[in-house]
């Protein structure tokens, strides 16, 4: 429930510790926890996992990291700060709201910078891979030769431009068919369901992403 909360409430579906499934966890352990709902994001195209608290009624995990798992298994990893947590505890679910907001800047970032790249150098450039974090975006991509200084700082001037129009996204959840057919960019590593999300800046871009955005 990510795309729409910070914070949710759930209850625990499963412990493991030491790669072992467990009931009960204390204090200073270790632990990766399965809950039945999470506001938390998962590990996914690029963008890193969330961090957070889950807090039950006598414990309180500290998660570190957040990874999805096929299936759509989100794993939990982090440690008890306090008390004791147990599967079947309900508990409630807190993303780290400035970590999540500055992701998420860098997310949108990433999508302005691909059609920027596109725009200056050339419909060519396709992503081949990327980070993005709290604290920074690292964009891969093909390209026939280094880029020349005049070619940076078109891209950056571009991009800031876009930055400071601060137009609104439009998240889209539609048939994967229909969301080609409007010109959306697909990167071919990923693989798709048949619903999927576009993400569109107006006149700008349109995306089929999972990640979270500014």
């Amino acid at each position: 429930v990510g795309y729409d909360a910070l914070e949710c409430r759930s209850s625990v579906v499963a412990l493991v510790q030491d790669g072992q499934s467990v009931e009960e966890v204390w204090q200073g352990a270790e632990v990766e926890m399965v809950t039945s709902e999470t506001s938390f994001y998962g590990e996914a195209g690029g963008q890193v996992g969330d961090r957070g608290e889950i807090t039950g009624p006598t414990g309180k995990v500290t998660v570190m990291d957040t990874m999805k798992l096929p299936g759509d298994i989100f794993v939990h990893i982090g440690r008890v700060e306090q008390g004791t947590l147990r599967r079947g505890d309900a508990v409630q679910m807190r993303v780290d709201e400035t970590l999540r907001a500055d992701t998420a800047g860098h997310h949108t970032a990433t999508h302005i910078l691909h059609a920027v790249l596109r725009k200056v150098l050339g419909d060519h450039v396709k992503q081949a891979g990327s980070l993005v974090a709290p604290d920074r975006l690292r964009f891969d991509f093909t390209h026939f030769t280094a880029i020349t200084p005049e070619e940076i700082t078109e891209i950056e001037k571009l991009v800031n431009d876009e930055i400071r129009g601060n137009h609104d996204l439009q998240v889209h959840e539609m048939a994967i068919d229909e969301a080609l057919k409007t010109g959306a960019m697909a990167l071919f590593e990923e693989k798709y369901g048949e619903r999927v999300r576009m993400v569109e800046i107006p006149g700008f871009s349109k995306e089929l992403c999972g990640g979270t955005h500014a």
